[in-house]
């Protein structure tokens, strides 16, 4: 009898721990679950999870090279895309906690080509995308040459940023995510310590933490081991689209799924800097009129189902990125991918889900657009045809008729954008970009400033044919 009850005793006790056992073991065959799709005929993911410093889920699916039939592997690198930025701000708070960068200063104490907007942007700013400045890939898309079209550098971006006459608003009025914010940090970094931002980050922050797979895509000609293709899924199927550019500092991160779970666990024991730079990295930023957005030193500081998370995703090219942290239950969650077709928020979202439950959905994710189109006759619509220049973003668009409704603008790279009138000399393409059509005292048309996301009143004036 005394043996009986010893026994039950002691599976009651274990009972907690063999429940607790079950549910990750279900909660891990729902993760490969997600990825069911990603097969050897496909480009992979590859995926680490880990609570308490321990990791509980590790694996990689599909091909790290289509063409050669590579698997992903624990090797495999891949862009991290504007998960990057989170590296290039902490090197800049490295810099501040040294007492070399302040966080108030004006970014022209450091970059004295930028102009003077009659408001000073400072170093803050650039950190938290309050600073207002215009996107420079967007401004280099309005002028007719997207990222992907031509081989970009820091330096021809930074010619971009420095040549804009407007901001989009007064510094500090607004949160609106710029990558020009991080070319400039990454140019502070650079000019304040006298290293590349690639030595500075892999002295200071790659080695101390043991990310030994992590480096910059400094030069898109160099041979990197082990790096994945990237691809995206066409009509016709996969074809390779890869980051033909030089840019990195707001992107440009190769790395693997083992390194950023390294990283991540950094947000728990601070051993860079300790505390206070641990502070510094998780500081959100403060509008002018008080409010606090969720955006902080390259990383956004918020809730996932009341749970709080330190996160970013990233999308360059055909590579897609997301991590988040969760301070409260020491859970790190790190996907990183090679196909740019598949879902980068959603994926990361749907692990967390996993973990943590699922958030209500957001109603104003379910509102539909019951605007009335606005009509214009054929004759008036023809009116806004001919020629446009911009100074600011070095662009050249004519515009032609197409059918009764629509206006095409053609770059001169052949790009070309189908506007829809919207109202009185304005058009739209898509809910996010605007053109408002001016006039001078006589009614005759001068031109026209564009509005799209980042780029807010990009002006195009009209010249002779």
């Amino acid at each position: 009898m005394k043996m009986k009850y010893t026994l039950l005793l002691g599976l009651l006790w274990w009972a907690p721990l063999l429940s607790a056992a079950q549910t990750l073991r279900d909660t891990l065959s729902k993760m490969d679950e997600l990825f069911v799709s990603v097969d050897q005929q496909t480009p992979g993911i590859s995926v680490t999870v880990s609570r308490h410093g321990e990791v509980i889920y590790h694996k990689h699916k599909g091909l790290a090279n289509m063409e050669l039939g590579v698997p992903v592997t624990d090797s495999t690198r891949f862009e991290a895309g504007s998960v990057s930025k989170q590296f290039t701000a902490t090197a800049v708070l490295l810099l501040v906690q040294e007492g070399k960068v302040g966080l108030d200063d004006d970014v022209r104490q450091y970059i004295p080509e930028l102009p003077d907007y009659g408001k000073t942007i400072t170093v803050r700013h650039l950190l938290n995308h309050t600073s207002g400045l215009k996107d420079w890939g967007v401004l280099a898309g309005l002028g007719g040459w997207p990222r992907g079209t031509r081989e970009y550098t820091n330096a021809l971006a930074l010619e971009y940023i420095v040549r804009q006459p407007t901001l989009n608003y007064t510094p500090g009025a607004e949160y609106l995510y710029s990558n020009s914010n991080y070319t400039l940090l990454t140019q502070i970094v650079e000019r304040v310590s006298g290293q590349t931002l690639a030595d500075f980050t892999q002295e200071r922050i790659f080695n101390p933490l043991g990310m030994e797979a992590t480096s910059w895509r400094t030069d898109f000609r160099k041979i990197v081991p082990h790096r994945a293709t990237a691809y995206n899924k066409g009509d016709d199927g996969y074809e390779t689209i890869m980051p033909f550019e030089n840019t990195y500092g707001h992107a440009a991160l190769l790395t693997t799924t083992a390194d950023l779970d390294r990283w991540n666990t950094s947000w728990k024991n601070s051993p860079l800097g300790g505390a206070a730079l641990l502070r510094l990295r998780t500081e959100r930023g403060v509008l002018n009129n008080g409010d606090t957005i969720a955006y902080a030193g390259g990383v956004f500081v918020n809730e996932y189902n009341g749970y709080r998370s330190v996160n970013h995703s990233g999308a360059t090219a055909g590579y897609r990125a997301w991590m988040a942290y969760f301070p409260g239950q020491e859970l790190s969650i790190v996907y990183l991918s090679n196909d740019g077709s598949l879902s980068t928020t959603g994926t990361g979202n749907r692990i967390a889900s996993l973990f943590l439950g699922t958030p209500p959905p957001d109603a104003a994710d379910r509102e539909a657009d019951g605007r009335t189109p606005y009509r214009i006759g054929r004759d008036e619509l023809a009116e806004f045809t001919g020629r446009y220049a911009s100074a600011a973003c070095g662009g050249k668009w004519v515009a032609t008729l197409a059918g009764d409704t629509t206006l095409i603008m053609t770059a001169q790279s052949h790009q070309k954008r189908k506007l829809t009138p919207s109202g009185t000399d304005t058009f739209s393409r898509g809910k996010t970009q605007k053109v408002r059509f001016e006039r001078d005292k006589d009614g005759k048309l001068t031109g026209f400033y564009i509005s799209v996301p980042r780029a807010r009143n990009v002006w195009f004036e009209r010249v002779a044919d």
